[in-house]
């Protein structure tokens, strides 16, 4: 009597287990932050020398207000530099360069590509749109003038892809744009920020 008992009571408990909920599939990873990783990374970039003014503003508004730091170097001969590194697997993490110079940069697979990433920009079609264009979307806007335009980009080489993007990201937004390239009196990169507060000052005085 007491083992079959015990046995109808295994019964009930083994098929208790059999009639539960399966168990729920993980949830899928996280994406990536549209604009990039800010976690405590040193980047490397490389600048042609005439943007001094420009590319140290920059640098210095993004390293005040981040945690990775971007180390800027001022390269008076930027094309040579580049095919010299290009060789040897020693790009920086991001280079920016005339408009002139950045399809041949690509055309080598010098840049890596940004497609997914400028897709995601909810101001991706103000942007400028020769600049993008040169880039081939593999660099954006970095500097406009009157004499010409630079892009950059993330290079091959970085193996800090997400934290790279976090600066061309911060570089493009409303805040550089507007508080660091149009207050230092220059263009800025996208159209619908063409008219702010210090392009209406220029405009009234």
């Amino acid at each position: 009597m007491f083992r079959r008992v015990l046995a109808a009571f295994v019964a009930v408990v083994v098929l208790a287990g059999c009639s539960g909920s399966p168990p729920k599939p993980a949830p899928p990873p996280p994406s990536p932050a549209v604009d990039g990783a800010d976690s405590g990374g040193r980047l490397a970039l490389w600048v042609r020398a005439p943007l001094e003014v420009q590319a140290t503003l920059l640098v210095d508004a993004y390293n005040a207000t981040h945690t990775n730091h971007v180390e800027l170097t001022l390269a008076p001969d930027l094309p040579a530099r580049v095919d010299a590194a290009a060789g040897t697997g020693a790009l920086p993490d991001l280079f920016a360069g005339a408009v002139a110079d950045v399809p041949g940069w690509t055309g080598r697979g010098l840049y890596r590509d940004l497609t997914t990433d400028i897709a995601r920009l909810p101001f991706a079609a103000q942007l400028d749109q020769p600049s993008v264009q040169a880039g081939a979307k593999h660099a954006l806007p970095f500097v406009l003038n009157d004499r010409g335009a630079d892009d950059i980009g993330i290079s091959r080489d970085s193996k800090q892809a997400d934290r790279a993007w976090n600066f061309i990201a911060w570089v493009l937004s409303d805040e550089a744009q507007v508080q660091v390239l149009a207050r230092n009196g220059d263009k800025v990169a996208r159209a619908d920020l063409q008219a702010n507060e210090f392009s209406q000052k220029g405009a009234s005085s």
